[in-house]
Order: C-alpha cells, then sequence, then structure tokens
C-alpha cells in the first residue's frame, strides 16, 4: 500500500514568502498560498514542511514569474478535485488569457457560454487554489476597475503593472 502525506513547501519571491501545499505520493498541489497568507499557520493545517523536486521546480517558476518571466502551468500537477466542472471550465478560461492581457468577469461568462454568470465566474475565481499559476488576477471588472484578489488588490496591481511593463517591453516566452 502506497501513502501519500501532506506537505508543504515555503519559499521567498519578491513579493514576499508564499508556500505550496501538495501531496507527496503522486505528487500533487492541492493549493499555493500568497504572500498576504498567514504562513505561520501552515505547520498546524498541513502537516510537515518537506520537500519534493516538484514543488521545488513549481516554487522556481513562481520565482521566475514575479521576475516577469511568463510560466507554463503544469495542469498535470494540480488537484481540481475541489471543484465543479463548471468552476473548472471557468479556471481553464482564464488560464488562456494571455500575458499583459486582462479579460472582465462579463467575457468569461460569455466565453463559457453563461453570459448572465458573472457572479459565477467571479466566485470560482476567489475559489482559485493555484494564483499565479492560472493567472486569477488577469480577471477585472467590466467597467475597468481590477475588483478582488486574495492576495489584495494593491498585489493585484502590482501583478497588472509587472505583466504590463513586460509585455510593452516586447518579453517573449522563454
Amino acid at each position: 500500500m502506497t501513502l501519500t502525506y501532506k506537505r508543504h513547501l515555503m519559499f521567498s519571491t519578491t513579493f514576499g514568502d508564499m508556500a505550496i501545499l501538495y501531496r507527496d505520493n503522486p505528487f500533487m498541489m492541492t493549493e499555493i498560498l500568497l504572500p498576504s497568507a498567514d504562513l505561520d499557520e501552515i505547520a498546524h493545517k498541513w502537516g510537515k514542511a518537506g520537500y519534493h523536486p516538484n514543488a521545488d521546480l513549481v516554487a522556481e517558476v513562481i520565482c521566475d514569474y514575479f521576475n516577469g518571466k511568463i510560466i507554463g502551468i503544469p495542469w498535470e500537477w494540480l488537484e481540481m478535485k475541489s471543484l465543479t466542472a463548471l468552476q473548472q471550465q471557468v479556471l481553464m478560461r482564464v488560464a488562456h488569457i494571455p500575458y499583459g492581457q486582462t479579460r472582465s468577469y462579463k467575457a468569461i461568462a460569455e466565453e463559457i457560454g453563461r453570459p448572465n454568470a458573472c457572479r459565477f465566474v467571479g466566485t470560482s475565481v476567489a475559489k482559485n487554489p493555484f494564483p499565479l499559476l492560472i493567472p486569477c488576477h488577469r480577471v477585472i471588472r467590466v467597467d475597468g476597475r481590477i475588483g478582488q484578489f486574495g492576495g489584495g488588490t494593491e498585489m493585484k496591481q502590482q501583478l497588472l503593472d509587472l505583466e504590463s511593463r513586460k509585455a510593452v517591453s516586447g518579453f517573449r516566452e522563454r
């Protein structure tokens, strides 16, 4: 019988300390915690700190993002079973928003064939367990205001500004 353990990896970024919560056998990420999270409570809620090469790789990819690089999404490592099929569909659409661009909650609702589901899109984006990998910060209000973000509106604006600067400077995917 194979045992699966809950682990976490804390790491530092230019925006602050973050954590990856994962199961180690097989490796599956269950959540990424942004710098605004209370990282002191992780050990109490999520078991032992650990090392897994895939978690370390994801931490490097996230640090690359904060350094202005376009990153890929390791779909095979994202445990999304806590989300409904429709919530997953919303996050898949959000994942396709190009670096340096935004879409409104309404536009995402229309793209999934539910034009009146703007609130549902907002709720689904708020439940995104993998911020930055699935770039929910790129979803804004139809009136151009940035709306909410798990890391706070200030961080959301900083992420959008970071992407805007890199997109304007002609940065391309590695």
